[in-house]
């Protein structure tokens, strides 16, 4: 017999909260073979996870209504800025939890510099304000249940405060803690969130000629009340396009969108 730790109550009400968004759901792969393989030629395929997440920033940052969000008064607020939650795995009281980093304005930043902004929460963990409100999470806890599920179930209808608190798109990148293929479908926290899976190397014909690839695997979700099947459709082609051309590997800097 164990007590449940205090970060697992956190992990409890989300989950909670998040079923009261009407989400949709979309699993599909890319073939990041190309992209890949240019990371390995100039030794940066650690920065994979970065080069993902700049793609996702990037096809968000030419359609923003897929990050919209409702507020009170039932008008909806578009964000110029992108900004991708990330849950990143650290240490609290000896056990691993995964807190949620906010990397901000990603759409306008390069690979190197998103990807250097995770090593080093990664490093220590206390860079990022998410884990330094740890005091704020205690004093949260004490409030009766009912009111903490629908304190976070609110959070999506005060766009600013999901923005400073949780960003405005959520990525979960499942290789960050673990290997191996598959999909995820993750609490719906943002009106876009993306959980990036793992890579299935399979056989296929390209340019007529049969070859191992390599797929990237992706779980795209959105809140349904806010975006449609035809703009999730338009972003997830966007999207895979970036991923595909291998956007941003070369960069040094990011022009402003």
């Amino acid at each position: 017999m164990r007590s449940v730790p205090w970060v697992r109550q956190l992990v409890i009400d989300t989950g909670r909260a998040a079923r009261r968004r009407h989400a949709i759901h979309g699993l599909f792969e890319v073939d990041v073979t190309s992209a890949r393989a240019q990371l390995r030629r100039d030794g940066n395929e650690r920065l994979f996870t970065a080069f993902v997440i700049h793609c996702i920033a990037s096809a968000v940052a030419a359609d923003p209504d897929v990050q919209a969000y409702r507020d009170l008064r039932g008008r909806e607020v578009i964000f110029d800025q992108v900004d991708i939650g990330l849950p990143i795995e650290v240490d609290v009281d000896g056990k691993p939890f995964a807190f949620t980093h906010v990397l901000r304005d990603a759409g306008r930043r390069t690979v190197r510099d998103l990807h250097d902004e995770i090593h080093s929460v990664k490093t220590d963990p206390h860079l990022s304000p998410s884990v330094r409100k740890q005091p704020w999470a205690h004093a949260y806890l004490l409030l009766p249940g009912f009111v903490r599920v629908a304190l976070l179930g609110a959070l999506h209808r005060l766009p600013r405060r999901q923005q400073a608190l949780a960003g405005t798109v959520g990525v979960t990148a499942v290789g960050m803690f673990g290997a191996g293929a598959g999909w995820g479908i993750g609490f719906q926290l943002h009106t876009l969130s993306v959980v990036v899976g793992g890579i299935a190397r399979r056989p296929i014909f390209f340019q007529g000629v049969l070859v191992e690839r390599d797929f990237l695997q992706l779980t795209l979700s959105l809140d349904h009340d806010i975006v449609d099947g035809a703009p999730a459709a338009r972003f997830v082609s966007r999207l895979r396009s970036l991923l595909v051309a291998g956007d941003g590997i070369h960069l040094t800097a990011k022009e402003p969108v």
